[in-house]
């Protein structure tokens, strides 16, 4: 399974009039139905979301809070089921290093799952020692061009260099349902951020999308 290491450092919810609105919560028995289970109650789960790509790639994505007072290292199990409740496969993961009180995005991608019709998860979490979070030294923009793109600006405001910043933006319609899904890395030619540098990337927007929200990541080796 390949893992791709992240912290998430903030979020931002849009219009993309350019109004705010914030995400509805996803009850507990809605986690539960999903098949979710949680390691202790460290990791708060607020919503799960399917997309399905133009390509036909299926990813399962989790917004999910670190309700703890730690900085963490949570990965996650995923595992796709058909009609039936047959095994499909298991999704490659992505995890994340998180602050205290940060909300961020778990999210697998699966290639071989055009018949799932469930999935389920189980969410892991130790102390993050060897990677330190950038959260504080990162200040996002995010705008709609007159081409109808969105714009992510990243700056790094510290004085050392940011080893990465990533950002992952859902896009939904007017119902609140997911019609998009990006995750970007914002980072230079030499795949990081020096500091003071400010880092720009487009993104499209799908159609039919009416806001988005984008969930910052970064950190330093």
């Amino acid at each position: 399974m390949k893992i791709m290491k992240s912290l998430i450092t903030a979020f931002m919810i849009f219009m993309l009039a350019g109004n705010t609105a914030l995400a509805a919560t996803e009850t507990e028995s809605e986690v539960e139905k999903a098949g979710g289970e949680v390691a202790q109650e460290a990791i708060v789960v607020a919503n799960t979301y399917e997309f399905v790509s133009a390509y036909g790639y299926r990813y399962f994505i989790a917004l999910c809070k670190n309700n703890s007072e730690a900085e963490l290292d949570v990965s996650w199990d995923t595992v796709s089921y058909d009609s039936s409740g047959g095994i499909l496969e298991t999704g490659s993961s992505y995890s994340a290093y998180v602050s205290p009180g940060q909300s961020f995005v778990l999210y697998a991608l699966f290639l071989n799952s055009d018949d799932a019709d469930d999935y389920s998860y189980k969410i892991h979490y130790e102390d993050s020692n060897y990677i330190h979070p950038a959260y504080s030294d990162v200040e996002m923009k995010a705008s709609i061009s007159k081409n109808g793109s969105l714009i992510l600006q990243a700056t790094n405001t510290s004085d050392a260099e940011i080893s990465s910043i990533q950002a992952a933006t859902l896009f939904f319609d007017k119902n609140d349902e997911l019609v998009g899904f990006e995750d970007s890395y914002i980072v230079n030619s030499n795949y990081n951020v020096e500091a003071g540098e400010t880092v720009v990337e487009d993104i499209n927007v799908p159609e039919g999308a009416d806001r988005f929200e984008t969930y910052i990541t970064a950190y330093r080796w």
